[in-house]
């Protein structure tokens, strides 16, 4: 398989795992509570603050995965804007350590978290190198 190839549905791969936060835009809190409870982290916090920060950044992250899906449709063309994704990815591993680590998030969660971002970043950075020329 191409790197191209390959490239593209890592980026499709990735960008429906997004697409699923769309879910807890519309979920029920109880659902939620019960998720919250599942991670072992107690009860859920009450507040319009929680629910407002879950929601938009569920929505936030559903959109991310469109722009993803769009990305993978057109791999040379977007070539600049997967790099920076990548970047962005790689980036995001040892800051999500840091966020979830502080946050007191299940050990689980705060490597999967770390390694997943930075790993799809390595991977989309790895997949878009080219020499000098533009060529691979």
């Amino acid at each position: 398989m191409s790197a191209d190839r390959c490239q593209t549905w890592l980026l499709r791969l990735a960008g429906a795992v997004e697409i699923l936060a769309f879910v807890s835009v519309v979920m029920p809190r109880s659902w939620m509570e019960g998720s919250h409870a599942w991670l072992g982290l107690g009860k859920m916090p009450d507040g319009p603050i929680i629910m407002f920060m879950i929601r938009q950044a569920s929505y936030t992250y559903g959109m991310h995965g469109v722009s993803l899906w769009i990305l993978a449709s057109d791999v040379i063309r977007f070539r600049p804007l997967i790099r920076f994704n990548g970047i962005s990815f790689l980036l995001a591993g040892p800051v999500f350590f840091l966020i979830d680590y502080h946050s007191g998030m299940p050990w689980f969660w705060t490597i999967l978290d770390a390694l997943g971002c930075g790993f799809f970043g390595a991977a989309l950075l790895w997949l878009s190198r080219t020499n000098q020329n533009g060529e691979r």
